[in-house]
């Protein structure tokens, strides 16, 4: 019963991470994945602190062998979450690298624009119908829109062009995955660590 119990609140990250992913209402997936990260962290939290304030009445406790039936449980229920906080991230990653793969049609539309242009658009929509048929969607529920922006043209200098997702986790947290057409990448940008997933960057804010 305690481990069923345990893995049940373990999954809880990995189900709420792939609410995010599927194609459902932005406002939904992102609610219901708040509510269970919420829950999940103050679970997390709470049964640390049971866990060390346990470890501490052990030593006056007169029966042991009880007193010791709190500590594991919850530390039980600390390992479970963890590992579904690390399997969270996994899936998430792997989200964000078929991202990259779905983004490739719409890359190469930007590209052939600003070969035959000698610029890139001013914005997506000039793609449409000669380069794709449509602005596509992300295909991710909580982040389904791509934003794209021209950097200011210098004389002499090619323009610049960046297609982002944003990705927030969090009501104060502005993730972000975006695509360069240089594909070169600082270590830390947007302030944030940089995470490259296959040829675009995902900045951990």
């Amino acid at each position: 019963m305690l481990i069923a119990s345990s893995m049940t609140l373990g999954s809880l990250p990995i189900l709420s991470q792939l609410l995010l992913g599927s194609p459902i209402d932005s406002r939904i997936s992102f609610s219901i994945n708040q509510l269970m990260m919420m829950a999940t962290g103050m679970l997390f939290l709470l049964c640390i602190v049971i866990v060390i304030g346990s470890l501490f009445a052990l030593a006056f406790s007169s029966n042991r062998r009880k007193a010791l039936q709190t500590p594991l449980i919850s530390l039980c229920v600390v390992v479970f979450v963890f590992c579904g906080l690390k399997g969270r991230f996994a899936i998430r990653t792997k989200q964000f690298e078929d991202l990259a793969d779905r983004s490739r049609p719409l890359i190469a539309a930007i590209a052939l624009y600003e070969k035959e242009h000698g610029r890139p658009p001013a914005k997506l929509e000039l793609l449409v119908p000669k380069y794709i048929s449509e602005v596509p969607h992300t295909g991710m529920g909580a982040y389904p829109d791509y934003e794209y922006k021209v950097s200011p043209i210098d004389p002499g200098l090619d323009a610049q062009w960046e297609l982002s997702v944003p990705c927030s986790v969090g009501i104060a947290n502005w993730d972000l995955f975006y695509y360069l057409p240089t594909e070169k990448y600082p270590k830390h940008d947007y302030g944030g660590a940089i995470q490259p997933i296959k040829n675009w960057a995902y900045v951990h804010e």
